[in-house]
């Protein structure tokens, strides 16, 4: 915790720095940090958005969850979600704004390898307890997921292939469901491995279709 938060604003790593602060030595700092972030020497690193990470997922395994969430801001969130999409091809657009006819919507990050769309919303949250903000969350990136899918169809980019489109809410712990009201609940540290097996053809996950929104909408 304290080297997340040392290393907060792109400041370089101080092993001394962080030994004072938890009363250890240099040394011990090292040993511990080294393996963690692949380093021999880690003082005067300047970490990564995924080194941040690595050491927020250990942080919150020894129950830092609160910690964590203050000393990692929204921006290294999203920009975290962006990279792991990008590692497994998928092109990626953050902080999209749709409109339908009565409102706008933001979507955090989009990411696109067709004929599959994620449509993410990165909840940077202190606590797991609260189902009741999930399920407003997941209704709103729902309806957010619809007004995508009306826009990209009346721009001509929706393919002859389809589109599917997942709502997705990806969350700083683990949720106590995957699945809430139809949208996809993901923790932040499981989000690679959901990555590496996703298909728009998966029965189990909550796809939108292109086809049955515009007839919806038609209608």
């Amino acid at each position: 915790m304290e080297t997340l938060k040392h290393t907060k604003g792109d400041d370089l790593l101080s092993t001394r720095d962080i030994a004072d602060r938890v009363k250890t030595t240099s040394e011990q700092v090292a040993l511990v940090l080294g393996p963690l972030l692949q380093l021999e020497d880690p003082t005067g690193a300047r970490l990564t958005n995924s080194a941040r990470f690595k050491l927020a997922f250990e942080a919150v395994r020894h129950g830092g969850l609160q910690q964590v969430a203050r000393a990692l801001t929204w921006q290294e969130f999203e920009a975290f979600t962006e990279e792991c999409l990008q590692t497994v091809g998928f092109d990626t657009q953050k902080g999209l704004i749709v409109k339908d006819d009565s409102r706008r919507w933001q979507i955090d990050v989009i990411a696109k390898k067709s004929p599959m769309i994620l449509a993410i919303d990165c909840k940077h949250w202190e606590s797991p307890g609260y189902e009741s903000k999930l399920s407003h969350a997941a209704e709103h990136q729902k309806l957010a997921v619809q007004a995508l899918i009306q826009q990209m169809a009346a721009r001509g980019e929706v393919g002859r292939e389809g589109l599917r489109a997942l709502p997705m809410i990806l969350t700083l712990f683990e949720p106590r469901s995957r699945m809430v009201d139809g949208v996809v609940a993901v923790a932040i540290e499981q989000f690679a491995d959901f990555l590496e097996g996703v298909s728009p053809f998966s029965r189990e996950l909550p796809f939108i279709q292109a086809q049955s929104v515009t007839k919806s909408s038609i209608s």
